[in-house]
């Protein structure tokens, strides 16, 4: 069966040849769909490289379903949100660790902003899905009040209950995204999964809200310490531990 990579670094941070490697690679490994996110916190014109990876992604030959997400819109405004909807991006996160114009990031203590709510409401409306990765607990609260009636998407994250974490998301708020049947991507980074590991989260995910709502989202080369680093690692580890993920079409939290 194929599977789904909720969130995938490798695109703008793996020379444009390796990327084409790793894409390669999940394909034999047997990957259906790998969203793959643009991170702009450090750009100068986020707008002109996002341009250039849609370019990049459209002319990738593969098998694979390669949708674009967008890590941190900290740019986006009323003057260039239709540029960035015109690029074509299945997921747009509104922060990274900090604040910023929209809203409060993980590591930050800001809240969604009047420019944030407006830039959900013009991204949703033309189908865009809202990624709540990143946004601290009041912001991921602020958003997913704004989001009511739709299915909530956190593409990569742990559990804070198992690992405490700025990162890591708590009871109240899986429980928000299980009851709008959205999914939650579990992540790969050791920091964020501490002593527990991969099969500790999946467990306790398991355990309380069962198997239908939790996914993987690796974040492949998105930090120096990662659980694993290929797919076929990871299939072994799943299979080792006899635990499993299903294998998610994320076309769902657009319905």
């Amino acid at each position: 069966m194929q599977f789904v990579d909720l969130h995938n670094d490798a695109i703008c941070l793996l020379p444009w040849q390796q990327f084409l490697e790793h894409i390669k690679h999940a394909e034999h490994a047997g990957a259906g769909t790998v969203l793959s996110s643009v991170w702009t916190t450090n750009m100068s014109d986020p707008i002109s490289e996002i341009k250039k990876y849609r370019q990049l992604i459209d002319n990738t030959r593969t098998k694979i379903n390669l949708p674009m997400h967008i890590e941190d819109a900290w740019f986006l405004n009323e003057q260039n949100v239709d540029d960035v909807i015109a690029t074509r991006p299945y997921s747009v996160g509104l922060t990274w660790n900090q604040n910023n114009n929209l809203a409060g990031g993980a590591h930050g203590d800001g809240e969604l902003t009047d420019l944030g709510r407006s830039m959900i409401e013009r991204l949703t409306k033309s189908g865009v899905v809202i990624d709540l990765a990143h946004l601290n607990k009041k912001s991921f609260h602020q958003v997913a009040d704004q989001l009511t009636g739709q299915r909530l998407f956190c593409s990569h994250t742990c559990f804070d209950e198992i690992n405490p974490h700025p990162r890591n998301i708590d009871r109240e708020q899986i429980q928000r995204i299980v009851d709008s049947d959205g999914i939650v991507g579990l992540t790969l980074v050791n920091e964020f999964l501490g002593d527990s590991g991969v099969a500790g989260h999946i467990k306790y995910f398991h355990g309380n809200w069962g198997t239908e709502n939790l996914g993987i989202g690796t974040d492949f080369f998105g930090a120096p310490d990662m659980a694993f680093n290929d797919y076929n690692r990871l299939q072994q580890y799943l299979k080792d531990h006899d635990v499993h993920i299903k294998s998610h079409d994320i076309s769902r939290t657009l319905d």
